[in-house]
């Protein structure tokens, strides 16, 4: 009886045993199908750079669905529109409990896309002025009204008319050291038309050349106002026969010669156009006229010409009108009262264009430079502004996935790598358009930079080579 005992428990023992092992066996058969799932999920997953394909995520799973906002991911646009409640380094202690419950209201078991819109909600980075001026910044530097695809708009296309205005009254005939005043008039007047550059034009035109110095002579004298030689570019042999046709007769109608100049400047107008006057006188108006108005005049008209007086061996009274005829004509006055003092004038005044050549260059240079620099700094500043806060915005979302993993928020641990993934590409993405978008206009800048430099630099050089003291 007890071995028949003994014997059932050994049995019962063996079956209990069978069961347990059957059950055991079912458990392993389950396995190859949990890891042949496993293996699915991982065929969809890039081992290049361990981002998961985007998976169609089921309706009952979409952001939209949820009742969370869908945040942008590759629309720079859009992510630039997209402001977070929260900035983490400015907050008050009262934004932090709010932001604290904010997470905990999140819904429970979020996929990584409305995990990701969630985050985005509260710490999306500001960027939107930054993105403004970098999208807004013209880098085309521009000097005058020229554009980069045009030639500058510079004083080499400038015509340049010089009118030459010799008193060539009674008084012209006194000696001064080296000479006759007129004879030395003369040869200033040659060697200063001589030396303009190529493409100047210059004139001559005389008056008081005849008559006498007498009352009877007075009214015709008066009315001597001629152009000896008309506008138009050097030539020695006319210009030197010009010369040859007057000697010093008689009254001084500086006025009406000053009038007859703007008659003969008449047609010289423009944007493009320079008209200098020079008069040479040894004495003040004698034919009752205004040269102050006459040159105050002149200067206003659409000629807008300069009128510089030259006065030559003139007395104290004398110099005081001449002084005022320049200044009412926009110009300067100069007295001398030798053949050196003249010549040195006439040189000093062609030379004159040479260091205003060199200021206009100098200051296209500091334009050219200025703008420049003003380009490649704001794009730079907003680039920077772009980058450290979209940084920081990343890091205050990787940060939150910690909160969410601790209350659950998270559907599971593939819901937390493809949130990562996604606060990842959101900065990169953001970060690298605008990267590109500064480089490409920092480049042109600095091609337009180079080249306006250049054209800038050979033009002046070519001009003042042209007035090299």
């Amino acid at each position: 009886m007890k071995i028949s005992r003994l014997i059932w428990v050994v049995i019962l023992g063996i079956l209990f045993m069978a069961f347990l092992a059957g059950c055991s066996n079912d458990e392993e058969a389950a396995v190859p199908e949990e890891t042949e799932a496993a293996e699915a999920d991982q065929q969809e997953t890039d081992p290049e750079n361990g981002i998961e394909d985007e998976k169609e995520v089921p309706e009952s799973e979409a952001p939209e669905e949820s009742g969370i906002p869908e945040a942008a991911l590759h629309n720079v646009e859009e992510i630039v529109k997209e402001k977070g409640k929260y900035v983490s380094n400015e907050m008050t202690d009262e934004q932090k409990e709010e932001l604290a419950k904010d997470v905990e209201s999140a819904p429970d078991g979020m996929t990584g896309e409305e995990a990701y819109s969630v985050a985005v909600s509260l710490f999306a980075a500001d960027i939107e002025e930054a993105a403004r001026i970098i999208n807004e910044t013209n880098p085309v530097i521009k000097i005058d009204s020229a554009t980069p695809e045009d030639e500058i708009d510079i004083p080499e296309t400038e015509t340049v008319n010089v009118a030459l205005l010799l008193d060539a009254s009674g008084s012209m005939a006194g000696e001064v050291s080296g000479g006759q005043k007129m004879e030395l008039a003369k040869a200033a007047l040659q060697s200063y038309a001589s030396d303009l550059p190529e493409g100047a034009n210059i004139m001559l035109r005389v008056y008081g050349h005849e008559g006498t110095g007498t009352d009877a002579d007075k009214a015709m004298s008066c009315a001597s106002n001629e152009v000896v030689y008309e506008l138009g570019g050097y030539d020695e042999q006319k210009f030197t026969e010009s010369l040859g046709k007057f000697a010093p007769a008689g009254w001084t109608p500086l006025a009406a010669a000053i009038e007859a100049a703007e008659e003969d400047l008449n047609g010289q107008k423009g944007d493009n156009v320079r008209n200098v006057i020079y008069v040479v006188s040894d004495g003040i108006e004698t034919c009752d006229g205004d040269p102050v108005a006459a040159a105050a005049a002149l200067a206003e008209s659409d000629i807008q010409a300069e009128v510089n007086i030259i006065g030559f061996d003139v007395d104290n009274e004398g110099q005081k009108q001449l002084e005022e005829v320049a200044k009412a004509g926009n110009g300067q006055y100069k007295s001398v009262y030798s053949e050196s003092e003249l010549n040195e004038y006439m040189k000093q005044e062609y030379s004159r264009l040479y260091w205003e050549w060199l200021a206009w260059s100098n200051d296209r240079i500091f334009d050219i430079l200025e703008q420049s620099n003003d380009i490649h700094f704001d794009l730079l500043a907003a680039n920077n502004d772009v980058y450290f806060l979209s940084l920081a915005a990343k890091n205050d979302m990787i940060s939150l996935q910690y909160d969410f993993k601790d209350l659950g928020k998270f559907k599971d641990s593939e819901a937390q790598k493809r949130y990562v993934e996604l606060v990842t590409l959101r900065e990169d993405t953001v970060r690298d358009h605008f990267k590109q978008e500064v480089e490409r206009k920092d480049n042109i800048r600095k091609e337009i930079k180079e080249k306006l430099d250049k054209q800038v630099r050979e033009t002046s050089e070519e001009n003042k080579d042209k007035y090299t003291p």
